[in-house]
């Protein structure tokens, strides 16, 4: 065990993955549900990992501000998105550091971005209603060097599932289902 990951573990997952690549293929899942005004609830589906399902059940809030006419009860969205992309990194940075040998004390993410309301608002159609960029500092301690952890950060932009979704274009199909 190094930073509380199973070391054995983790490299028969791999293992596993490698000699069969249908166990490469994972499927997530959310319902969200409005509550009233600006609340909405979210519930996590199971995850069908490879022939796995791994049961998930689930549930979280959300809302808006009061100044976006939310009840301020909950976070918001963009900081449920923030929140998911910087866990998904952290994750990928600690299982890196952990096959490097690297113990860490502590890791903490300090993650940004801005939002220009006249685009949401609709007040100008040039304007980008998502988030213009994001900033993130790793705050690390442990017994690593400042090289391995600039190379644990390269690694976090190829393998980190959430900041691959969230800096390359992705297929993103909606429609309608009337009731």
């Amino acid at each position: 065990m190094k930073n509380n990951i199973n070391l054995s573990g983790l490299s028969e997952f791999v293992h596993e993955v490698k000699e069969d690549k249908q166990q490469s293929e994972i499927k997530y899942g959310v319902d969200v549900d409005w509550i009233s005004g600006m609340r909405t609830s979210a519930t996590t589906k199971n995850i069908k990992m490879g022939d796995q399902k791994l049961v998930r059940d689930f549930n979280f809030n959300i809302d808006e501000p009061n100044q976006l006419l939310g009840l301020n009860s909950n976070p918001t969205p963009q900081e449920y998105l923030m929140a998911g992309i910087a866990g998904c990194m952290a994750v990928t940075f600690v299982a890196g550091a952990t096959l490097m040998g690297i113990t860490l004390d502590s890791l903490k993410l300090k993650m940004s971005g801005d939002i220009d309301l006249n685009g949401f608002l609709g007040m100008d159609n040039s304007k980008n209603t998502g988030f213009n960029g994001f900033n993130c500092d790793f705050v690390v301690s442990g017994d690593g060097t400042e090289e391995q952890y600039n190379q644990l950060l390269e690694r976090v932009k190829k393998h980190s599932p959430n900041y691959a979704t969230a800096v390359n274009p992705i297929d993103f199909k909606t429609q309608i289902i009337q009731q």
